[in-house]
């Protein structure tokens, strides 16, 4: 097992307080409506996470034992357990309510019987060392409580010739996109979804943020990309050249 860096640097530490108020807040409004708000993920957003499959299916593997690290309703579980490749798929969530939710919609999508569920808490995963050949995880970083230890955690759990996908919403991507979140408001009659979205960009990270909470993790050879609206950490294998997706919207 790797190294584990024991101390959050000081700009680490400083970076996790500083949105420790609008995670919280974010959570409770998101937990406050989860049905309403999974119905418009999987409704209208389903774009992103079907290409965070996509994306991860680039970085080199095709089988195995795929993770879903707490993607809201397990909307990235579900994609994969839809593409025709031999994976043994789990399915983490962080709450019952998002468990309940995620095995619902994969009833629904008939895909049920391809995914395994578990729930608990991202710093202290259930899963034994080396256990997954792919971790996956869509818009859910900003949730967590202390992002170095679940990077650690993903590191512990991984397959040395693992690969991995982490995106997020990014901090500074809400401008040019609020524009569009107004309309969806608007078009969807849920006023509720802009105020709710607003906050999870203002608990998110920036790049350079996230950089700085990779080196007080001990999760390794990655790379750390941005597009127009999301920050990506992926991990390939090293001789697979994958093809990122810029997701601009459907």
């Amino acid at each position: 097992m790797p190294e584990k860096n024991s101390e959050l640097s000081k700009k680490a530490e400083m970076i996790i307080t500083d949105r420790t108020k609008d995670r919280l807040v974010d959570i409770v409004l998101r937990q406050d409506n989860t049905e309403e708000f999974a119905k418009l993920a999987r409704d209208k957003l389903n774009y992103f996470y079907e290409n965070l499959v996509f994306s991860s299916l680039d970085l080199g593997v095709k089988e195995g034992k795929a993770l879903d690290l707490g993607t809201q309703f397990g909307l990235c579980a579900l994609n994969l357990a839809k593409q025709r490749y031999d994976f043994d798929i789990t399915c983490f969530q962080d709450g019952p309510k998002s468990l309940a939710v995620s095995k619902k919609f994969a009833e629904e999508d008939m895909v049920d019987d391809r995914i395994k569920w578990t729930t608990g808490r991202q710093e202290t995963l259930p899963f034994a060392d080396h256990s997954f050949d792919l971790v996956i995880s869509g818009f859910d970083m900003h949730h967590w409580e202390n992002p170095v230890i679940v990077l650690n955690e993903i590191e512990r759990i991984t397959k040395t010739n693992g690969v991995l996908l982490i995106a997020d919403l990014r901090r500074d991507a809400f401008s040019p996109v609020a524009p569009m979140l107004k309309t969806l408001s608007y078009l969807t009659k849920k006023n509720r979804i802009y105020d709710e979205l607003k906050r999870s960009y203002a608990s998110s990270y920036l790049k350079s943020e996230v950089i700085e909470l990779l080196k007080s993790s001990g999760l390794r050879d990655t790379k750390v990309m941005k597009d127009l609206q999301f920050v990506y950490i992926t991990r390939e294998r090293e001789d697979k050249k994958h093809v990122m997706v810029e997701f601009l919207g459907p």
